[in-house]
């Protein structure tokens, strides 16, 4: 749709819904979606944005999941009006910062503090959302199962692995991902699963959080938010301090469920690599494919990322194919 189209769809839904006169309309920079967004300055004593997106059941659905986790209590944005090919709809305004940048201000103790906050809305989300979303309107899978996580494994091989040109065994490679996925397969996966659980998607705005891009939910295990969050390549949070939050974290859970620790910490380290091998799949097609340069310069932190977790996954289950592919792989920067 052209953009002049877009912006006369927009200011005739936001007159539809608010009377005030509109000042300017402005259109954010775009990160890892095809979706635009626009933030509205008018009359009103706050900013609006309105979001585009091609994919109606997309959109759909995170109008979906706000309003569930708004009454869980989670600071999510608040639906204003939605257009009636649901391609466009208007939302209230989270700010301009994200945490991955308003940390950059902060010591140590000030950004452990800020993470704790995090960790316990987002055992609000997963436990308290997850228990009255209807999963069966979720957008790509209603649970992120084995097929699911086979895709994320994909997205590494197809995007990074075979970017590289380092040549492979198809088989002796599939073999090791059966490994894997057998492991992640005996996690619990009843709660709700953010997805893209990181700091770019948690605004900051006058010491308030606020949650955004959770339309990817699903059902799924608690551990890989968590990882999200910690593992977030940009965020370059050291293993200390992941270390200290994960068991703030964990006990917090114990605070509401039965936790066995040791299961849990090794079900984290599975879902620790294969967040990282997805993320690292999904920098090569953002990055190395369609040429965004925030993405390449994730690269590097994301590969050393998943070397260093090597050892530790190896004990767990070991992968001695994967393992030799990944100590090989080269840093792709362009």
């Amino acid at each position: 749709m052209q953009e002049t189209s877009i912006r006369q769809q927009i200011t005739e839904l936001f007159q539809s819904r608010f009377t005030e006169t509109i000042r300017s309309i402005e259109e954010l920079p775009g990160a890892g979606s095809s979706r635009k967004y626009f933030r509205i300055i008018s009359d009103l004593p706050y900013s609006v944005l309105a979001c585009y997106g091609s994919d109606a059941i997309e959109n759909q659905t995170f109008i979906y999941f706000s309003s569930v986790l708004s009454t869980a209590g989670i600071n999510v944005p608040t639906v204003f009006a939605c257009d009636k090919t649901a391609h466009i709809y208007l939302v209230s305004d989270l700010g301009e910062t994200d945490v991955l940048h308003a940390k950059e201000t902060m010591n140590e103790t000030e950004i452990t503090s800020l993470y704790k906050r995090i960790l316990s809305d987002l055992l609000r989300i997963q436990i308290e959302g997850g228990k009255n979303i209807d999963f069966a309107r979720c957008l790509v899978r209603p649970e992120f199962d084995r097929t699911a996580m086979r895709w994320d494994l994909y997205y590494f091989k197809y995007y990074y692995l075979k970017v590289s040109g380092l040549e492979f065994n198809e088989q002796k490679l599939e073999e090791d991902f059966d490994k894997l996925l057998d492991f992640l397969e005996s996690a619990d996966r009843s709660y709700f699963m953010y997805r893209d659980f990181q700091s770019r998607n948690i605004m900051y705005k006058n010491g308030q959080l606020g949650y955004i891009d959770f339309q990817g939910g699903m059902k799924g295990p608690l551990q890989y938010d968590v990882v999200s969050l910690l593992f977030q390549a940009k965020a370059n949070l050291s293993p200390k301090m992941r270390e200290d939050l994960l068991a703030f974290y964990i006990e917090e859970l114990a605070k509401q469920i039965s936790v066995d620790e040791q299961q849990f910490r090794k079900h984290y380290q599975g879902f620790v690599f294969i967040r990282i091998i997805q993320t690292l799949g999904a920098y090569g097609f953002r990055g190395l494919i369609q040429k965004k340069e925030h993405f390449i310069k994730s690269i590097p932190q994301a590969l050393t990322n998943l070397k260093n977790e090597l050892p530790i996954i190896n004990a767990i289950v070991p992968m001695p194919y994967l393992s030799t592919l990944i100590d090989q792989l080269p840093e792709l920067t362009d």
